[in-house]
């Protein structure tokens, strides 16, 4: 990898893409924001009719607006990583990226770095900035005693919050979901690889379509159930050792969902080099 090529497509894509890389963070605010806007209104509608401030803040959880914004993670992050290749999406920007003087590596690094890191810090520093806002909203409007109530960071960064369980006993159980997290966003980049225009639907209705598949096969298979010997079953499942069949079904899931996260970056990565001005796939 050469630093100074990898530098010059980056100012090049900055200085053709500076709005749509703005357009796409202002977008992933402004999501992120409404939730905070609700609770704005609400709490000063709950406090007008109600005439108590603690009714109006304790109606409203302290990490509500902290839970909508990591919904905002769930579904910003997929739409948002199928733009990672957004320079091949017409037949014009692809002639410019295919003819940028870089490698397929500098380029593709780029484009992931961009799309997912810079999505990453977006999401980041919006949730730092409405959690301040919020803050200083109930601060100066009912004091600033009240303010803890409702600020995740508050409440996340306090004693209990450290010793909240999920933190402290189940690593598992984030590493678990972390790795599902990144998996799911990486079918969207590969959906961006494969097709160019309306990848995004195109992936969802993928994901639709292996779900629905998935309860198809598992209907089917309900009638050899009735085959099977669920004495010998259950005998054998109380002669396996609890903690180490829990620590290896754990393991089988991290390491299917690293497989599955591998499989479609390197996919990515593959088509990515193939990519070709048109094709019957990408017109």
């Amino acid at each position: 990898m050469n630093t100074t090529r990898f530098i010059n497509v980056a100012r090049w894509n900055f200085a053709i893409n500076r709005s749509q890389y703005l357009k796409l963070a202002l977008s992933l605010f402004i999501s992120m924001s409404m939730p905070l806007l609700f609770f704005i209104l609400k709490t000063i509608w709950l406090s007008a009719i109600s005439g108590s401030t603690e009714l109006a803040l304790a109606s409203i959880p302290g990490t509500s607006l902290g839970t909508w914004m990591c919904g905002c993670f769930v579904f910003a992050f997929p739409i948002l990583a199928g733009y990672t290749f957004h320079n091949l999406l017409t037949k014009q920007s692809r002639i410019k990226e295919l003819t940028l003087p870089a490698s397929n590596g500098e380029k593709f690094l780029f484009h992931a770095l961009v799309t997912i890191g810079g999505a990453l810090l977006t999401y980041v520093v919006s949730f730092f900035l409405l959690d301040v806002i919020q803050y200083l909203f109930v601060g100066i409007v009912y004091g600033f005693s009240y303010a803890e109530w409702v600020s995740y960071i508050s409440i996340f960064f306090n004693e209990a919050g450290l010793r909240d369980p999920l933190f402290t006993s189940s690593p598992w159980a984030l590493l678990i979901l972390d790795l599902m997290s990144i998996a799911f966003i990486s079918t969207f980049v590969l959906g961006n690889a494969i097709k160019y225009k309306h990848n995004v639907l195109w992936t969802i209705l993928f994901h639709w379509g292996m779900w629905f598949a998935s309860m198809l096969c598992l209907g089917l298979c309900l009638p050899l159930l009735e085959n099977v010997d669920w004495d010998g079953l259950s005998n054998w499942l109380q002669g396996l050792d609890p903690d180490n069949t829990l620590i290896a079904l754990k393991w089988i899931t991290v390491l299917v969902l690293a497989a599955i996260t591998t499989f479609c970056w390197w996919m990515s990565y593959r088509l990515y080099c193939r990519a070709q001005i048109t094709t019957k796939r990408n017109k």
